[in-house]
């Protein structure tokens, strides 16, 4: 983990005094130890960031990213079932009526990318801690390093809720998928402490992928959905050549999270140099 958090020092540093081109070319060279091409790019990592700073994709890519467009297009794909269920929407955090919400929610930005306010009792949540946590959010879509954040205008929400047994963050299942096949699932697990990821196939079987610092103690258990998820991703990643599909399962169904284009900023932090080529190769051959 430790190379990540320098990198994500060392962007901040180039972003303010380099901009986000050049903050992105010393990431990658601190992750990689040569500095990428992104005129012409080879490996995942180099294709994505590329994309990424290509202006007509990103104003394309805004609708899927923003937290509640994105629900229309699940809607169109027939998948209505598994969104969560939402509470309101309004233009700032000081318009949320705290008192007709129910006990247990979850408020976030549609353009944020953390920063939620999670409620799980609503006699003891601080509401000025929780204007302040949605404005921050706010901010932080506002001023992202992946553009195509910056396409979205910015709303808050409230969603229901995910529980666990626990009182944990739930597991994340996270499908990346080239030209609507799926490479590998990636799993964020540990989530409330220090998470962890795993990669597998859609059997369950583990993908020696994952750098060793990044992987669990033990692989997370088996969704018992996992075919359903699978069937989901698949139809969710069609339209694009690039995506990652995350999903969560709750109450025994398939829920969906959010669409995610640059995993990590592009960066791919978790995986080992030699699948970042292997899937820029099957990138290419399409």
């Amino acid at each position: 983990m430790k190379a990540k958090k320098s990198s994500l020092m060392l962007s901040k540093w180039a972003t303010k005094l380099l901009g986000k081109k050049n903050n992105y070319r010393l990431r990658y060279f601190h992750q990689h130890g040569h500095f990428p091409s992104f005129s012409h790019p080879q490996d995942m990592s180099e294709i994505l960031i590329s994309k990424m700073f290509d202006p007509d994709t990103c104003k394309h890519l805004s609708r899927f990213v923003d937290k509640l467009a994105v629900r229309d297009y699940i809607r169109e794909k027939g998948l209505d079932h598994i969104l969560l269920r939402h509470y309101g929407v309004w233009d700032t955090p000081e318009e949320v009526p705290f008192d007709q919400l129910p006990q247990k929610f979850v408020l976030k930005s549609n353009n944020g990318c953390g920063d939620h306010v999670i409620c799980h009792d609503k006699t003891t949540l601080d509401k000025n801690n929780a204007i302040e946590t949605l404005h921050r959010a706010i901010r932080r879509g506002q001023n992202h390093v992946e553009p195509h954040y910056n396409f979205i205008i910015p709303k808050i929400f409230a969603e229901e809720l995910i529980e666990t047994p626990n009182g944990d963050m739930p597991v994340d299942y996270k499908f990346t998928c080239i030209n609507g096949e799926i490479m590998d699932i990636f799993v964020a697990s540990e989530r409330t402490t220090n998470a962890k990821y795993s990669t597998l196939d859609c059997n369950w079987n583990p993908l020696p992928y994952t750098k060793n610092e990044y992987l669990p103690g033990t692989l997370p258990p088996r969704p018992k959905n996992l075919k359903a998820l699978v069937e989901i991703a698949r139809t969710l990643s069609k339209d694009f050549d690039f995506i990652r599909v995350d999903l969560y399962e709750y109450h025994d169904q398939p829920y969906f999270s959010e669409l995610t284009f640059f995993p990590w900023g592009g960066l791919l932090y978790s995986y080992k140099d030699e699948i970042i080529k292997m899937y820029g190769r099957k990138f290419r051959k399409v």
